[in-house]
């Protein structure tokens, strides 16, 4: 492993009392290249410019969301069923930008990509919010962008998006152009500015799944029953559907369901959403047609005599009583019970993305709020070529992680803050990062979007003890900040006390940075169905994380601990410590993924099978608490997670 690692960075002299003399470089030698698996790329697969643009667009979504809770008296007679509550009003709004979005999607051209630049064609940031949540679902955004039609156009606009990262700070400072605004409103037939949207949009148009009439669906109900809450329901006036039940989300994704088992128009949108994309193939054109004819093959199914399409699809919906659940039964007795969950899951609604996307943007929150709180989303935080080493630091840690999961494809390996940023950024740059993965891992790696939180600590004990065989560093770094004017210098200084490991993987000693180290949690999601023994984890994580603070508080009072530490410790919320899944999807080359299969950590680590609801997390590689004291012992646990996108009314 020694000779795929770069030389590490010394500190050759140093003065007395710590100070850096002239001879030691100001700024972080970060690597040319890296070494992903058994091959060197060319280049960074990302760069700090495009760490930054999407710092920008983190920054404008914090912003965004500021506005949101902000909304006075004013809003509230205009949109007088806003949620009060500021998370259901969150949603709410995120309900809204998903239709923008979903309008945007189906009315770009092809004049939009090719005939004009980019900062006059990007989206409000509402609907840009929506698109980035997207994105970091890089399985099945590039999946549908492939198989749907009407995301072709969105499919291009995405690869020029992402040639434009390191110009998007300069963008999203300054006010739309007035081309952009213009394009959008004749586009979408919407305004431009998504509250005065909101004040004018109070209805979507669906579709009946029996006689296809127009239905004007009230998106917010005082009862709770619009298009945009919990309880949605409608029924067709046409005596035809007196006999179909009330029109739920269920129901238009059985809708969808059905007619996606019918299309067969020899293109690559007659397959069923989550059957293309693999991790060893882009598209697996004979899986996908395999699993659809086992499922046409079931007798709810099958075609009617002399019947046409629209026939077919309302029979498959009558004999299933609209019900995806009795769709997803009869998918089941016919093939591999391992892939219906993930098709079922494209089907929750009559949009047509196979990601429901006000659940993603909601989970995606949680990091945006980290990043905002560590201040790295602010405008003029990495000015400066010595402050900027930290988003050096966090790329080069992202192709170690990367060299990680190339190095065993069966475990569940948990990112950092830092790391999950570097992550995100790749996604976004959604058909390099599908190239990247099939170069340098030989294999697609997906971004769980959620994921039990009950499954997470044992899977981060193990990235820690792989990340310290692999690379000699701890993954997680906690201890008392050293002296030095800039985060550069605090490098130098740190790294120095290094000598054997790569010195690139080694954090700025910052405690805002540091803090960057912590798990990133935000795809963490209850687990509903384990009610009861995921209450006993979560109780048994909050009982540890308060014996660690009182342990905490009585090394300060013996001065033995830095207060500083303990309170970047107190500063972080709990860690859900979310995997990723490294697994193979279907059939016969299906491998287990659970999160002990401690294959790549050494015999002294002893990391047995796999626990979904491990308590506490242990030292990371050597010893240590994950995010706080020298203390050691319990590691952070987590509780409550920010779930789907559930109703707001």
């Amino acid at each position: 492993m020694n000779e795929a690692l770069p030389p590490s960075l010394h500190s050759n002299r140093m003065e007395e009392g710590g100070r850096l003399t002239e001879d030691v470089p100001s700024a972080y030698a970060f690597p040319a290249t890296f070494i992903i698996g058994s091959k060197r790329t060319s280049a960074p697969l990302v760069n700090s410019a495009q760490l930054k643009g999407h710092l920008a667009l983190l920054h404008a979504f914090a912003r965004l969301r500021q506005r949101v809770d902000g909304f006075d008296g004013y809003v509230k007679q205009a949109i007088p069923l806003m949620p009060d509550d500021l998370e259901r009003r969150w949603a709410w709004f995120v309900g809204l930008a998903v239709e923008r979005f979903s309008s945007w999607c189906l009315n770009l051209e092809f004049y939009d990509i090719y005939e004009k630049p980019i900062e006059d064609v990007l989206p409000p940031i509402d609907v840009m919010m929506v698109w980035h949540a997207y994105m970091l679902n890089p399985g099945w955004y590039v999946e549908d962008c492939d198989r749907l039609p009407i995301l072709a156009h969105l499919k291009v606009v995405g690869k020029v998006f992402a040639q434009s990262l390191p110009r998007l700070s300069r963008i999203l400072i300054s006010e739309p152009s007035d081309i952009r605004v213009r394009n959008w409103d004749w586009r979408t037939r919407r305004l431009f500015d998504p509250l005065e949207d909101a004040i004018r949009q109070v209805a979507k148009t669906i579709y009946c799944p029996t006689c296809r009439c127009p239905l004007q669906a009230p998106l917010m109900t005082s009862e709770g029953q619009g298009y945009l809450q919990q309880y949605f329901g409608i029924r067709c006036p046409q005596l035809s559907c007196k006999d179909q039940p009330t029109i739920t989300k269920d129901v238009l994704g059985a809708r969808k369901l059905a007619e996606d088992l019918v299309r067969n128009d020899g293109t690559i949108s007659t397959y069923l959403a989550g059957t293309l994309q693999t991790p060893l193939l882009e598209l697996d054109i004979d899986l996908a047609t395999l699993v659809k004819d086992k499922f046409l093959a079931a007798s709810k199914f099958a075609r009617p005599r002399k019947s046409t399409e629209e026939q077919w699809i309302v029979s498959i919906l009558r004999k299933t009583h609209y019900r995806l659940d009795k769709i997803k039964e009869a998918m089941t007795r016919r093939f591999d019970r391992r892939i219906v969950p993930r098709i079922m899951s494209a089907y929750v609604s009559d949009h047509p993305f196979s990601v429901e996307l006000v659940g993603a943007v909601l989970r995606q929150g949680s990091f945006v709020k980290k990043m905002h709180d560590l201040l790295w989303t602010r405008p003029d935080f990495f000015q400066s070529r010595e402050d900027e080493v930290a988003l050096q630091h966090a790329v080069a840690r992202y192709h170690a992680f990367l060299d990680l999961m190339s190095s065993s494809p069966v475990s569940f390996f948990v990112p950092t803050l830092d790391i999950d940023l570097a992550w995100h950024t790749h996604q976004l740059m959604a058909y390099n990062y599908n190239e990247d993965c099939r170069t340098y891992v030989e294999r697609f790696v997906d971004h769980d979007d959620k994921v039990e939180e009950n499954q997470l600590s044992l899977s981060f004990d193990i990235t820690c003890r792989a990340w310290q065989n692999r690379f000699g560093v701890r993954y997680a770094h906690c201890g008392c900040p050293l002296p030095g004017e800039t985060i550069g210098q605090k490098l130098l200084r740190l790294i120095s006390s290094y000598t054997q490991s790569p010195s690139y993987l080694v954090p700025p000693d910052r405690p805002d940075l540091l803090a960057a180290t912590h798990p990133s949690d935000h795809n963490a999601v209850f687990a509903m169905h384990q009610q009861k023994s995921g209450e006993r984890a979560q109780a048994a994580r909050r009982r540890k994380f308060e014996k660690r603070r009182k342990q905490e508080e009585q090394l300060i009072k013996e001065g033995k601990l830095d207060p500083r530490v303990a309170e970047r410790t107190r500063a972080h919320e709990q860690a859900f410590l979310v995997p990723v899944p490294i697994y193979f999807m279907y059939g016969p080359v299906m491998v287990g993924c659970a999160a002990g299969t401690g294959s790549f950590v050494d015999s002294s680590g002893g990391v047995g099978g796999g626990s979904s609801c491990a308590v506490g997390v242990g030292g990371c590689g050597a010893s240590g608490a994950v995010c706080g004291s020298s203390a050691g012992g319990s590691g952070s646990g987590g509780c409550g997670g920010s779930g789907g996108g559930g109703g707001c009314g």
